[in-house]
């Protein structure tokens, strides 16, 4: 068995959490090779990728995974950690859990999204959203949205955002969107900061293809999973469908959606009960 370690050096402060995993990979006699950043775009074979970190790692890595088909086991160092299956202390519990085949496939939808030639990938979201320009000035986004070549809505605002159902509890929940069940077939397309008041998120089919198209004269730029890839002008479309193959986590055999969902939400609000 051969594994990739990846931890967030800013998160893992001296590496502690990764030398406890090494320390532990070598005592069950398990390969392992450090995954550094400039190998994410390497085609590599292994049975499991460790990732240190916190949500953001995880996004960092999603499609570097999913293209060569590596189940994450995902290791919170950070804050909340919605993403990752595993704590700090449980270090030893996801070790012996992947060597005797104990843990759970979690597989999750991810989103495709093309820009002329080139196609990212995105776990949680794709948005569009109007940057400032002094030559045009502080002017808000048209953006048009079409779905399967039907027309559905124009927006004006500040953008508009596509989300997978695992990134329905990340940036479009603080949005009013719905949290959706990790495993839907559907995404939702909710507008950012909309000028109208019929403007209201759409859950539609993950299996439709959504053309977004800058109508006004606004600076844009598109955004996946947080990180800027591409400046827009006006008429530029984007479009946005379900990539073909799931990722895949590897999560403790008594998992549960909802259960940690109502802990993680409720850790963020400082509402936990400790005893």
């Amino acid at each position: 068995m051969k594994v990739l370690v990846y931890y967030n050096k800013k998160k893992d402060a001296g590496g502690v959490c990764k030398t406890k995993l090494i320390e532990g990979l070598v005592k069950h006699g398990i390969e392992y090779m450090i995954l550094e950043d400039n190998m994410l775009k390497n085609s590599i074979s292994a049975d499991a990728l460790f990732a240190i970190g916190g949500d953001g790692t995880i996004l960092c890595l999603a499609e570097f995974a999913n293209k060569n088909s590596i189940p994450i086991i995902g290791i919170n160092a950070g804050n909340l950690g919605f993403l990752c299956e595993f704590e700090k202390n449980d270090v030893e519990t996801a070790i012996i859990g992947l060597k005797n085949g104990d843990l759970m496939k979690d597989y999750r939808t991810m989103l495709s999204v093309s820009y002329n030639d080139e196609v990212f990938y995105a776990l949680n979201e794709v948005y569009i959203q109007r940057t400032y320009d002094r030559s045009v000035g502080n002017t808000v986004a048209e953006i048009q949205i079409e779905i399967d070549d039907s027309f559905v809505s124009k927006y004006s605002g500040d953008g508009t955002i596509i989300s997978s159902p695992t990134g329905s509890t990340a940036y479009s929940f603080s949005l009013g969107a719905p949290i959706l069940s990790p495993h839907a077939d559907v995404f939702t397309m909710t507008p950012i900061a909309a000028h109208a008041f019929n403007q209201r998120p759409i859950v539609y089919s993950d299996d439709s293809v959504c053309c977004i198209r800058v109508s006004g004269k606004a600076q844009v730029a598109v955004f996946v999973d947080g990180r800027l890839v591409e400046d827009l002008k006006q008429n530029d479309c984007i479009k946005v469908s379900k990539v073909d193959k799931k990722l895949l986590f590897l999560r403790k055999k008594d998992y549960n959606f909802f259960k940690k969902l109502c802990y993680k939400l409720n850790r963020s609000a400082g509402t936990i009960d400790n005893d």
